[in-house]
């Protein structure tokens, strides 16, 4: 927003540069006095965005155009079309934050009472200064063209905004806000997607799920932040050990599931064993202590008969025998068991 505004003071300072040029040459000393006065108020508006007095900054913007289309207006005449540039405050006034709702709605009915009072009073009033009619006409090209120019910005801003806020909310909605991975239902839609191409390309897909060995007695023993830290130094190690086309994802509390794509069983294992050496090698600091950190994982590849759900479950209870027997291995899964996917 900072930006957007600074860019439009520069724009709207040169542009009223422009015409303090062409009002000068035409004779018309009257609004060469108004667009120096313009030119200095968009410099202000211009350190006023750069020091960040965004509220301020859109309220001197506002009025600078408000003021200067009325002047326009009144010294040379509604044909020059400069009353259009109230036209454009009307939507930024709706798209901005004012709070509250009732200023939103006072300012947008000012300006229409406005723009409707100018229109009855000035539409056939005589100018102050009368222009030959093509330096009239010019300038009321330029106005229409001006105008059509901002309010498509404007219209191409509010859709980068809503874009922009649509992917925020997409963000949230798939990712694990304490480790940054993806969530239990992005990886369930990622895998849907690789199912789909490992169809059409009857190719291989593993799993790995890994679970922290011994959390509850982090969490117990050093509370809950340096659990926190745990996971997210954990989460760090897994992602660099990871290919791009993987799915990396944190499944639930400790645990975690790594989907690899074009992977057979031997690609997921040694996969999985350095994965499981990076942890243990791990350290992570808690006050004046170093926690030793270790992970158990269950591996098992998808066979062409079976569903993502069975082949994550041979996973899961290869996880459950490693944990029994003995914790920080890996261990492969190959008896299928009850689906444990869920949407």
């Amino acid at each position: 927003m900072r930006l957007l505004l600074k860019g439009t003071a520069v724009v709207a300072g040169l542009t009223h540069v422009a015409f303090l040029t062409l009002f000068h040459w035409a004779g018309v000393e009257a609004m060469a006095i108004i667009n120096v006065a313009s030119v200095l108020c968009y410099v202000w508006t211009f350190w006023l965005a750069h020091t960040g007095r965004m509220g301020l900054c859109w309220l001197v913007t506002a009025l600078e155009v408000l003021t200067h289309a009325i002047l326009a207006v009144w010294v040379i005449g509604w044909g020059s079309g400069f009353h259009f540039y109230i036209l454009l405050v009307i939507p930024v006034a709706v798209i901005t934050d004012f709070r509250p709702l009732a200023l939103k709605v006072l300012v947008v009915s000012t300006l229409t009472v406005i723009y409707l009072g100018m229109d009855m009073l000035l539409l056939r009033r005589d100018p102050l200064v009368a222009l030959p009619t093509s330096v009239l006409d010019g300038l009321h090209y330029f106005n229409v063209l001006g105008t059509v120019l901002i309010l498509i910005f404007l219209a191409g801003y509010y859709h980068y905004l809503m874009s922009k806020a649509e992917a925020n909310l997409r963000a949230m909605a798939t990712t694990d806000p304490l480790t940054q991975l993806s969530n239990r239902r992005a990886v369930i839609e990622a895998i849907r997607d690789e199912e789909s191409r490992m169809q059409r390309a009857q190719s291989q897909m593993s799993f790995v799920l890994c679970d922290l060995d011994h959390f509850k007695l982090v969490n117990d023993t050093y509370g809950h932040d340096a659990g926190d830290e745990v996971l997210k130094a954990v989460s760090r190690v897994l992602s660099d050990g990871v290919r791009e086309v993987d799915h990396l994802a944190r499944w639930g509390g400790e645990e975690f599931l790594l989907v690899l794509p074009g992977a057979g069983t031997l690609e997921a294992q040694m996969v999985a064993e350095r994965l499981r050496q990076r942890i243990e090698a791990l350290r992570v600091k808690v006050g004046h202590e170093e926690l030793h950190i270790s992970m158990t994982f269950g591996v098992s590849a998808r066979h062409p008969d079976e569903t993502s759900e069975n082949t994550i479950s041979r996973a899961d209870q290869a996880l459950y025998e490693g944990k029994h027997a003995g914790r920080n291995r890996v261990v492969l899964g190959v008896q299928a068991s009850a689906p444990v996917l869920q949407a």
